[in-house]
């Protein structure tokens, strides 16, 4: 029997993006990763004594589709004290296997064949799959390299009566931009006469450098009815492979993303959930500064360095990724071909400018992730001078 014959036309289509092939890639050669953010960083002590804990007390069953109401009620004190966002955790919270859950249930929710998205790009690869599944119209708007400015003109051509969202990523993966308050009141005038939504990937906010706070689109006065708030704590405690991440979505939309939810997996992991609740409770603001510290010190010795090897890299004010511009060095080179030279000559992975851009042949750079070790990070640097 032909399996193959038996797919869906869209699996046969389906690609994985290029920062899951870097992984399988760097693993045959024993090289270092600096593609796909995994986070290789220590989860809390605090973090994983909790989640052992709740498994032993007994939270290892299904939860309410919207969530643990402990993780809910945590949420929502959070969200008000970091985001100044108010969100009631019985009407507005949802718990989500990741961002990447809540951006499905979003798109699962809200997106018919045919519905436009507007996307800022550089974009994250998996954001653009999603979108690409539920059949939507994606108008893309390039920002301005190198200090990613929005076009605010092109946001106005591009919105139409079908549009229902614009998609902000901020802190963004994998530029580090973070949106400024006069760009979020600017986007809100342009949208004020229609129905459109914005929906925001937050999962980076704890991760802003050289003083720079956070913004949430939602704290925008002339937003707050508007936006639908994703994020998650995969990176922030360095737990990516437990999926615990949250959307705080408008009342009247709630009841039916919680039923999409659990038509697809009914719940993230109990005790995980537990575990994050308790962080969130536990850890104070001197846990997050230190955390920006960490991830500054990381970016700037990182940058100096790629400096002195003759590349170009971009300074990001957010998350814990660069950018990398190599085309001063290796002129004419694509990102695809300079990935698979910097692999098989060094065994440092990086994922291509292509994985984020449509317009593959312009785009010189690649993107590296700084959530390692500083050891595993000067490792890479001794080894990206073979190059």
């Amino acid at each position: 029997m032909d399996i193959q014959s038996l797919l869906s036309r869209q699996t046969r289509t389906f690609q994985s993006p290029a920062l899951r092939q870097v992984t399988l890639e760097v693993l045959k050669v024993n090289g270092v990763n600096l593609g796909q953010g995994v986070c290789n960083l220590p989860a809390p002590a605090f973090i994983l004594e909790r989640a052992n804990r709740a498994a032993i007390d007994g939270i290892n069953r299904y939860t309410n589709p919207r969530g643990l109401a402990s993780l809910r009620e945590a949420l929502s004190r959070k969200l008000a004290h970091f985001n100044e966002v108010e969100a009631d955790p019985g009407k507005n919270i949802m718990v989500t296997c990741g961002a990447t859950g809540a951006f499905e249930g979003v798109c699962g929710v809200l997106l018919d064949p045919g519905d436009e998205v507007i996307v800022f790009e550089p974009s994250y690869p998996y954001h653009m799959q999603a979108l690409k599944r539920y059949q939507a119209d994606v108008k893309v708007i390039s920002l301005k390299a190198p200090t990613w400015e929005i076009d605010f003109d092109e946001v106005r051509n591009a919105l139409t009566s079908k549009t229902k969202f614009i998609l902000i990523n901020t802190p963004g993966n994998p530029t580090g931009r973070i949106f400024s308050r006069a760009e979020l009141d600017q986007l809100a005038e342009i949208i004020e006469p229609t129905a459109c939504l914005v929906v925001t990937d937050e999962i980076y906010e704890y991760m802003t450098f050289n003083g720079e706070k956070h913004l949430s689109p939602a704290s925008v006065p002339s937003l707050k009815n508007r936006t639908i708030t994703m994020g998650g704590y995969s990176k922030t405690f360095s737990i990516t492979g437990w999926r615990i991440g949250y959307a705080v979505v408008p009342e009247a939309m709630g009841e039916a993303m919680a039923s999409f939810l659990d038509a697809v997996y009914v719940c993230p992991p109990a005790p995980l959930q537990q575990a994050v609740a308790d962080g969130i409770d536990e850890f104070k603001d001197e846990f997050y500064a230190e955390l920006c510290q960490k991830y500054q010190n990381k970016r700037d010795y990182f940058v100096a360095e790629l400096t002195k090897l003759g590349l170009d890299p971009q300074c990001p004010a957010g998350a814990y990724y660069m950018i990398c511009s190599y085309e001063r060095a290796f002129p004419g080179v694509s990102s695809g071909d300079f990935v698979a030279r910097m692999i098989r000559e060094t065994g440092v992975g990086g994922v291509p400018s292509s994985d984020f851009v449509q317009d593959h042949q312009s785009a010189r750079w690649v993107r590296f992730c700084l959530a390692n070790e500083d050891e595993v990070l000067e490792d890479a640097i001794q080894r990206l001078q073979r190059l």
